[in-house]
């Protein structure tokens, strides 16, 4: 296994421009919602995303416009299945930093918007859980090429880390009530907070391998790999919440432009 040469760059085989992108994949979920249940869950499930993507010489700036996942989770007692979907949009602005000759690094921030939601048809307490949250967090990008088994790869690795955003959940633990402008009594059935580093981490690492269609001469690509998501989130009353979700995906990118 070698290294690429210097001064070769592991993006020569992207050409610049715009690239339609859809993901799709098989996903792992492991899930714990405390006002939902004391129970662990885990399941299969399926992601899919589409998404634009302008490749630049000095950048790339990617939109997300429908990141859609589902998990179907239950525990140890088989009656209590979680039916768990997912949707969000994602804008991310990577900038190419000059580091070193033996790979490219990209360093930027993405806006994050998705919602998680738990159907728990079966359980007494509620039906209908969810978490919806806006976040900013870093990212980071290397790509570099080797050579082994008589031929060029060219690996892409990410990681990225929650700084802070913002949420709905619902419900809260419990019922509160305040007095409507009426007169009458509002109910109150969920729960709003600041996510700071301290109650709220949202991580999300990557590694891929990525081809061309066809030869260096087909603009068109894909990179297969796999995505490692979680995040955990303190609530009230000491009622937490944490998901992970691995996911093996195939990532598709027509160029549009």
């Amino acid at each position: 296994m070698t290294l690429k040469a210097a001064g070769e760059s592991p993006e020569k085989e992207i050409q610049p421009g715009i690239y339609l992108k859809i993901d799709q994949g098989a996903s792992r979920g492991l899930l714990l919602d405390e006002r939902m249940s004391n129970l662990h869950y885990e399941g299969w499930g399926g992601v899919l995303n589409f998404g634009r993507r302008a490749h630049r010489p000095s950048y790339i700036a990617e939109w997300s416009f429908a990141r859609l996942q589902f998990n179907y989770s239950k525990p140890a007692h088989k009656n209590t299945v979680v039916e768990n979907p997912g949707a969000g949009l994602r804008y991310r602005h990577l900038k190419k930093l000059d580091l070193s000759e033996s790979y490219d690094f990209y360093a930027g921030l993405q806006a994050n918007i998705f919602g998680n939601f738990r159907l728990a048809q079966r359980l007494g307490n509620s039906f209908l859980f969810a978490d919806m949250v806006g976040e900013l967090r870093p990212q980071a990008e290397i790509h570099v090429s080797s050579h082994f088994w008589s031929r060029n790869w060219y690996i892409e690795l990410s990681a990225a880390a929650s700084l802070f955003g913002y949420t709905v959940r619902i419900p809260e633990y419990g019922v509160s009530f305040e007095l409507a402008e009426d007169g009458g009594v509002k109910i109150q059935g969920y729960e709003q907070q600041f996510l700071l580093p301290y109650n709220y981490a949202h991580v999300t690492t990557g590694i891929f391998i990525r081809e061309s269609f066809g030869g260096n001469t087909n603009p068109n690509w894909f990179r297969i790999g796999y995505k490692w998501d979680y995040y955990t989130m303190k609530g009230k009353h000491s009622l937490n919440m944490n998901n992970a979700l691995h996911q093996l995906v195939l990532e598709l990118y027509f160029r549009v432009k």
